[in-house]
């Protein structure tokens, strides 16, 4: 048997409600004047503003991608400027990633389709390059600049982790997502990671 539409199913129970209604005896009056509905409108996931939330969750990114961006300058540094100029960035972006990781807990469900895997997949990419930055971090640290060779080797190999850091994965198969793509072009913390995330 098939679901009857919504509308014919509304055709179909009012009247008999009404007729129910009226069996009963009921003839209850409702007093004062009609007002929009005090309750202040949900911050996340159904009833949200879509922009709003979009915002939020770019947001996240940019906590990171804005000290990313800032590469350390090693103009006149010796060894140990140079271990300590790269120490201090990557603690900038560990930094970065854990406010991003805070704004995108605190944005909480997606008011559209496809918003809460976006969200997961930019929580996935946030969580695996932490991971990958607390190596680096520990290559530069046992860097002795006393050992030329050695300290090479192991800012080479900090580099080498820093070079496997990709994208959000998952995003391609989200399917069609037209309010998402839309919250999303229209939010401005999405316009600046775009910015950010463009290539030099």
């Amino acid at each position: 048997m098939a679901t009857p539409r919504p509308g014919r199913a509304a055709r179909v129970l009012l009247p008999t409600l009404a007729a129910a209604f009226l069996a009963a005896g009921c003839s209850t009056t409702v007093v004062g004047t009609a007002a929009p509905d005090p309750a202040p409108r949900p911050t996340s996931g159904v009833g949200s503003d879509p922009v709003a939330w979009s915002d939020k969750v770019c947001g996240a990114l940019v906590s990171y991608y804005r000290p990313l961006t800032a590469r350390p300058d090693y103009s006149g540094a010796d060894l140990p400027g140079i271990k300590g100029r790269l120490a201090d960035y990557l603690s900038k972006l560990s930094g970065g990633i854990g406010d991003g990781q805070k704004q995108l807990q605190a944005a909480g469900d997606s008011p559209v389709t496809g918003g809460d895997e976006f969200k997961k997949s930019i929580g996935d990419l946030l969580s695996r390059t932490s991971t990958t930055i607390g190596q680096a971090r520990a290559d530069v640290d046992a860097a002795n600049p006393a050992d030329v060779n050695g300290f090479q080797a192991k800012l080479r190999s900090a580099e080498d982790k820093l070079r496997t850091i990709g994208s959000a994965q998952g995003l391609e198969k989200l399917g069609a997502t037209p309010r998402l793509d839309k919250a999303v072009a229209s939010a401005p913390k999405c316009g600046e990671l775009n910015k950010l995330t463009k290539p030099s």
